[in-house]
Formats: structure tokens, sequence, C-alpha cells
């Protein structure tokens, strides 16, 4: 029953798909929830708050999913604060992406297509004083929240609608497994396992799915072969079913020789470290959507596996790896997924590590706190046998990488095979890359071609607050264009030809293109070198923050005129940067760390094409 009393009034206009859900919070403490169709409604919510002052109102949406092919989405258009509308673009609101944190936080919107916060900075306007001051919201476990007015029911879970077999911890593995639930006098009902929902499967030509009613699975690992062949297993509607990992179950789902296989809606926790929640090899088609995985050793690990796609996950502290994509997983692709704290046990590799595949694409992820890298791909075997070709990383946000390890990057490429790889780094935001060398020198970028990485284009992205901005480290052919690179402490831009690794083929560090990039130098320094001239040409570039008293650039042996170090005369004597210009970019706000560049940055009349900002991170 929906709250008649309280000083506050807070109406919330929304409409959702797949019975989108959200809690209405003020102040971070929250006083009720709604759940949405497809008919915008009005949520009314009658609370008590303090008058007189600013408060935060936030409307957190939490269920957000793809099921059985549809995208769950909360549209808010309107947020009423006593009588006073506010809309959803409104100056005074944001989004906060993902956790409620402060980190990811753009403005406003009406889709929420992904989890996160809208949260109206409300003055004091919106809670004018009475002359009575009303207490203080309670604690939750105080007072239980409000249910909204209209009232809506608790999303009724949504029976499926293709034909399938039945996995629930009330089942029975003797019966037929085709009822939800069991039936009255208790002879028949669901499966108990779903290793007998697998055999059934393979009885039964006419049903391919499964669905796992919710509660905790503590059975032993899953293996699919050539027989299982466009199966699914899928969570109940929005019940919450979690595939438990542990001694017996140091692969929670195995596929060799299982193709186009989907495993979507499920929870895998409690996997052992050295182990595998879904470890898939000879399994081309695989989809793995939707998946919440916790702990544990690696997420999902696909080899030998084309065209696979890893979308929409969220993954929370994976002891190694929370995907990796083995050799012989061409074409796969890597999108939408949330992967917070990789890497959790064993420190090293990366987020999301490409080794040995080609023609993949790592899109819309957002990887934040990761100790080594978030986004890793390449070869690391100078024979060819892990070459990798043609990768797209384009639209991820990284936050917080490198924290307990150096010599990384928050996207990492890697090219011992020493060839073009034609790798695209495009419209990324990267940013807080933080780990320093035992000598405290710059060893994490924010943006690092590794070890002969060449032919690759880097292109529109936002590099801030790192240690080091964007590094070359002995490749050749590589384009830096158009990106902006700010506020690192470290250098800017980087370049350094000598790889302190065996197998070197001869090909010297030439033919690198730096241009059309903002360089802003509030902190740091602007280009580091460490080899010689022609390493890299650097022409047409925009510097901002540059204090031309000082020395920002150093190369090494080329010494400039005034020694190793020098100023932008002594650069540009030097030959560096013809057609450079000093100016202000234009960015938006600088302040709170926000470096994209406002609708009327002047280097959008030189040449700079616009950064999708909106387009970066986490979308659906």
């Amino acid at each position: 029953m929906a709250t008649t009393s309280g000083n506050s009034t807070i109406t919330v206009s929304a409409k959702g798909t797949l019975d989108a859900h959200f809690n209405l919070l003020v102040d971070g403490k929250k006083i009720g929830e709604g759940t949405t169709d497809a008919t915008a409604k009005d949520f009314v919510f009658k609370t008590d708050i303090v008058q007189g002052q600013g408060h935060k109102v936030e409307v957190q949406y939490d269920n957000d999913g793809i099921f059985h092919g549809t995208d769950r989405n909360l549209i808010v258009n309107e947020i009423t604060i006593n009588g006073k509308s506010v809309l959803p673009t409104a100056d005074h609101v944001t989004y906060d992406k993902g956790a409620l944190d402060g980190h990811d936080v753009a403005d406003g919107q009406a889709g929420l297509w992904w989890n996160g916060t809208l949260v109206v900075d409300a003055d004091k306007g919106y809670f004018p004083a009475s002359g009575v001051t009303p207490p203080t919201i309670p604690p939750v476990s105080e007072v239980p929240p409000s249910e909204p007015t209209p009232s809506t029911p608790a999303p009724s879970v949504p029976k499926p609608t293709e034909p399938g077999f039945y996995v629930a911890t009330n089942g029975n593995d003797s019966w037929s497994g085709k009822l939800a639930a069991p039936n009255a006098d208790g002879t028949d009902g669901p499966f108990a396992s779903l290793q007998k929902a697998q055999q059934a499967m393979r009885a039964d030509p006419n049903i391919d799915t499964t669905y796992i009613r919710g509660g905790d699975y503590h059975q032993n690992g899953l293996w699919l072969d050539g027989q299982d062949s466009g199966v699914t297993f899928t969570s109940y509607g929005n019940e919450k079913a979690v595939i438990h990992g542990g001694s017996n179950a140091t692969v929670s789902f195995g596929l060799g020789g299982a193709k186009n296989v989907t495993i979507e809606g499920l929870t895998f926790a409690d996997g052992v470290v050295g182990g595998h929640y879904v470890f898939a090899d000879n399994a081309s088609g695989l989809t793995f959507a939707n998946n919440a995985v916790k702990g544990g050793g690696y997420g999902i690990t696909v080899q030998n596996s084309a065209n696979s796609k890893v979308v929409g996950n969220q993954f929370d502290s994976t002891g190694a790896e929370s995907i990796f994509v083995k050799a012989g997983s061409n074409a796969t692709i890597v999108s939408d997924n949330h992967i917070t704290h990789p890497n959790a046990a064993d420190r090293g590799d990366a987020g999301i590590w490409i080794n040995g595949s080609s023609d993949v694409k790592v899109t819309h992820n957002l990887v934040e706190d990761s100790p080594e890298k978030a986004i890793a791909v390449g070869s690391v075997q100078t024979d060819g046998s892990d070459a990798t070709h043609r990768v797209t990383i384009a639209n991820n946000k990284v936050v917080d990488a490198n924290l307990e390890s150096n010599d990384g990057g928050g996207i990492y490429l890697i090219n011992r095979q020493q060839d073009l790889t034609d790798h695209t780094v495009v419209n990324n935001e990267v940013t807080g890359t933080t780990a320093t060398n035992p000598s405290g020198d710059v060893a994490s970028w924010g943006i690092y071609l590794d070890d002969w990485t060449s032919g690759a284009t880097v292109k529109g992205n936002i590099v801030h607050g790192n240690i080091g901005g964007v590094f070359l480290h002995g490749g050749w052919d590589n384009t830096v264009t158009e990106n902006v690179i700010a506020d690192n402490s470290g250098a800017q831009i980087g370049l350094q030809q000598p790889v302190a690794w065996s197998g070197w083929q001869g090909h010297q560090m030439t033919g690198n293109d730096i241009s059309g990039n903002v360089v802003d130098v509030r902190d740091g320094t602007a280009v580091h070198i460490y080899g010689p001239a022609n390493v890299g040409s650097f022409h047409n570039n925009f510097y901002s923050n540059l204090d031309t008293s000082k020395d920002m650039f150093d190369v090494w042996p080329q010494v400039l005129a005034g020694g190793g170090k020098g100023d932008l005369a002594e650069w540009k004597a030097a030959g560096y940067d013809n057609g450079s210009v000093q100016l202000d970019p234009g960015f938006v706000n600088p302040g709170a760390h926000d470096y994209s560049l406002a609708s009327n940055s002047p280097v959008y009349g030189m040449g700079f094409d616009h950064i999708p900002t909106h387009d970066i991170g986490l979308i659906g």
C-alpha cells in the first residue's frame, strides 16, 4: 500500500519494457520503488524530508538486461518534486551509470539504457520551509519503503512462450520436466538438475531450451558436446538462478564441439580461482548474454570458437580475466559488459584479453578498478602462432586501471608477431591508469601500443587523468590523430624505439604519424621520445595550457638546442610540430574532469571530428 502522509511529494512519470524496475531515493536513502510497463504512469511517493535545504532526488534503475532477444529499458519522462517539474535533461540532472559512486557521470537523459541512477540536484527551492522542522528521512530499516501510486504489482514472472524443459530447486529428475512448478499432487513438475535437462533436450528434437527457475544450484559442471548444438539455458523470466562453482565444478559450463549454444540471464558465483565459469572450445556461435558473474577464476573463456558473442553481462571480482578470447575465435563480439575489479586473485593480464583471434569487436564496455590492464589485445609469441589482426576497440570506458602493477595501460596492444595489425582504437575514454615503476617513472599509459604494435589507428579517444597519455613502443606506421590527451601527470605522448624483448625481426620504428590531437599540459609534460628523430612525425596538433617557458619536450638521443629537454620553441626548431598551434580547446568542464569539447570548440573548424561522448561506455 502506498503511503498517504509526509511533508513532501515526489512523482516519477515513467514507462519501460519487460517490467523495468526502479528505486526512488532521497540523499541515498530508499523511500520507495516502482515497476513499469509499456504505458507511462505517474508513481507518487510521499515522505518526510527536511525542508528549507537542498536534497538529491535519485531514480535508480536496477534490473537492466536482455531477455530472449528483447532489451529491457526504463524511460523517465518527468520528475515532479512538491509540484515543481524537472525534466531528465535539465541542467541540474545527471546520470551516474552503474554503481552510484560518482565515477561514470553523464548529463541527464530520459532513456536509461543501462543500470544507473538519474540524480536531481534539487536546491532548497524545491523544499520550502513551513516553520516546522520535520524529521529527516528515517533509515530504511526503521520504516518500510512506500509503494508507488498507482500501485503496480511486483513483476510477475513471464511464462516462456516457446516450448521448453524446466529446472527448479524443488524439482525431481524423475518428472517430465515440462511443468514450471510441481503439480498439486506432487506427481510431475520440473527437473532438479541441468544434466537431466540436457539429456531430455537430446532426446526430444522439438525442445531446445531449458528454463532455470530462481534459487541456488550446487551441481557438478555441465559439459556440452556436438549433441547439444543449438540449445539454450536461460533464466525463467527475471528470476535469479545462481549456479555455484566449487571443487566439484571447476568449470560450471563446458562446451566442446557444441555450436550455437546460448547461456543467458544466469548468475555464477563461488567458483574456484583456477577454474572457469564457462569454458568453450570448438563452440562457434556461442552467445553468453545478460549473465552476472562473481568471484571465482576466469569468467568466460572461448577458444577455437568463432562468431561468439559475449554481451550485456556483469562481471565482479573474477580471479583472472573476466573475458578471455583465445586463438581461433575470430569475429567474436564483446560488447556492453560491465566489468569491475577483474584479476582480483592473480593481479595479471586484463579484464578483457583478446589473444590469437582476429576481426574481434570490443565495444561499449565499462571496465573499472583493474589491478593491471583493462582491455588488452595482441600476440605474445614472436613466431606468429598467436597472431592477432583487425581488432576494433571502440566506444569503451576504462576507469582506474593498472592500480597494482606497472608497464601497462588502460587499453593495451601488443604485437610480437611484428607485422601490420590494422587494429583500431576509436572513441574510447580512459582515465585513472595510475601505477608507476619502482623508481617512480612513468610506466602506465592510458593507451599503450607495446612491443612493435604497428599499423594501428588511435583516433577520437579521450585520455585524461592517467600517468601517461598515449605511448608507442617500437612499432611503425601507426596513426594517432584527433584524440583529446589531457591532464596526465607524466608525458601526454610518448615514443620509445628499444624493446626489451628478444626476437626483434629488424623493422625500425618509423612512419608513425601524430597529428590533429588536442594536447592539454595542465599537468605533466607534453612529449617524451626515446629514439631517433624519425620515430614519429608530429604536426598540426593543438596545444593548450602549455607553459612555453618550461621544458615540456624531451628527446633522446637527438638533443634539442638546449639539451635533452626543451621548450616549445626548441622543439619546433628541431623540426617537430609544423602547423601546430596553441589555443583554448573549449573543454566542457575540466574542473570536474570532463574533457569533452564544447560545441563551439575552435578545433572543429580546423579539421577535428566530433567525438561522440554520448556513445561511450554502456548503452544497453
